[in-house]
């Protein structure tokens, strides 16, 4: 007679096993998380979550740096054991990536009660030098750190000097017509703006690096004309905004640069496509090889622009920047109601900026104002292209790349605490949960 074979006991030793050897390997995990999580607790890093991927550092920060002749020194005036050691160390590490010529020092405010009273100084800030010229920040970051640079790589202080009394855009008032959100981006890169009226003082400051025009609206007087033409003549700067409704007073100055305002007002047929209720509105997305605009590729939206043409001339090389599309027309008739191009208008494409140079002199004129005003300065491209020319014409070129600001996305800056939660979640918490889950459907499966 048979008999029952006796159970097998390798199955209960396989399970026996297989249980220690989980066991043995959560033990590890958990060692090994508790160790990441308190050197994550320990040392503070930024993560470089940044779009351009350029080690924690924008394109205009690296820009910045390329940019700045000699090497940097950094003073932090920050008290012993102060946090904020720490996120200057990072902040300075990151341009160090770069660079290898960047010192960094703490000066304790109480070990430097003389240095700080003479040089009016407050606990916290940030001192970077190249040589004898010295740039301070009091916040802690690459946006601040970066203009400093690009302040830094300036040969020295630039005035604009905007002229006034015709109705001209502000740098200093804060209407939607004026200009001062882009005098205010200017200044943070080291260049400063001033008005002057012609009538009043008689004469062009002798520090002007640049005189602007920015869309007069009424009539100049003989002598402040002479003025600007006498400006021009001895080799200065000047940057034309104009408008459609350009002063009849300012033809000799635009007959002695060699050029002509059509009388007509852009309408562009591309504004439908993005969304732009308003047809005269240029939208311009490509760019000549001029210097000042070569490596630009942002889409600057100009409304109510009127374009230009370059005439024949002996004394200045004119060169286009940027215009419209072929699609795009010049309306001479007004824009009201339903706009339509007719046998009249001026075919696309039309230029809307020129470039003026005779030997080291530069000169730019523009259709349009508008683009640059608080109302439209901050649409696309705008801010940067106002500040590209504005860099080329008072001859920064190895500045003319840097961006108005660095890049938002290029770090994710963490506190200690955050860190902690983040590691903690992903350390323990979550192999926690899997653990959990695993024994879970152990625990169903005996239980069938």
């Amino acid at each position: 007679m048979a008999t029952d074979a006796p159970s097998d006991p390798v199955p209960l030793r396989g399970l026996w096993r297989r249980r220690l050897a989980y066991g043995a390997r959560g033990v590890a995990v958990l060692v090994l998380a508790a160790l990441l999580l308190a050197t994550a607790t320990r040392n503070h890093r930024g993560l470089d979550w940044s779009s351009s991927g350029r080690h924690s550092l924008s394109a205009a920060s690296v820009a910045a740096l390329a940019a700045v002749a000699g090497p940097i020194e950094v003073t932090a005036y920050l008290p012993k054991q102060h946090a904020g050691r720490e996120r200057a160390q990072e902040l300075v590490a990151r341009y160090r990536r770069h660079r290898d010529d960047i010192g960094l020092r703490f000066v304790d405010p109480a070990d430097a009660p003389e240095t700080m009273r003479e040089e009016n100084l407050r606990e916290g800030e940030m001192a970077i030098a190249v040589g004898t010229r010295r740039e301070f920040i009091k916040v802690y970051s690459e946006r601040e750190f970066t203009n400093a640079l690009a302040r830094l790589a300036r040969p020295g202080e630039q005035w604009l000097a905007f002229v006034t009394g015709h109705g001209e855009r502000s740098p200093a008032r804060t209407a939607n017509f004026d200009v001062s959100d882009w005098a205010d981006v200017l200044a943070k890169r080291g260049l400063k703006a001033q008005e002057i009226n012609l009538a009043a003082q008689g004469a062009i400051p002798d520090n002007t690096s640049l005189l602007v025009l920015a869309s007069p609206q009424l009539e100049f007087l003989p002598g402040e004309v002479a003025l600007i033409d006498a400006w021009v003549a001895q080799g200065g700067s000047l940057l034309w905004l104009m408008e459609p409704d350009t002063p009849a007073s300012l033809a000799p100055l635009a007959a002695s640069l060699g050029v002509a305002r059509e009388a007509a007002t852009i309408v562009d047929p591309a504004t439908v496509r993005l969304g732009i209720d308003n047809a005269a509105m240029a939208v311009v997305s490509t760019y000549a090889a001029a210097d000042a605009v070569a490596n630009f590729d942002a889409t600057a939206l100009l409304p109510y622009a009127a374009p230009l043409r370059a005439l024949a001339s002996d004394r200045w090389r004119a060169e286009p920047l940027f215009g419209t599309s072929a699609q795009a027309w010049g309306e001479t008739g007004p824009l009201t109601g339903a706009v339509g191009q007719d046998a009249t208008d001026l075919p696309g494409p039309l230029t809307l900026a020129l470039a003026l140079t005779r030997q080291a002199q530069r000169v730019v004129v523009i259709g349009d104002g508008d683009f640059l005003s608080n109302t439209y300065v901050g649409n696309g491209g705008n801010r940067d292209l106002g500040v590209r020319l504005v860099e080329w014409l008072t001859l920064n070129d190895t500045l003319i790349d840097i961006e108005s600001k660095p890049a938002p996305d290029t770090t994710l800056e963490l506190e200690r605490w955050q860190i902690a939660v983040i590691a903690f979640g992903f350390l323990f918490v979550l192999p926690g949960a899997f653990a959990a889950n695993g024994m879970l459907m152990w625990w169903k499966r005996r239980r069938a």
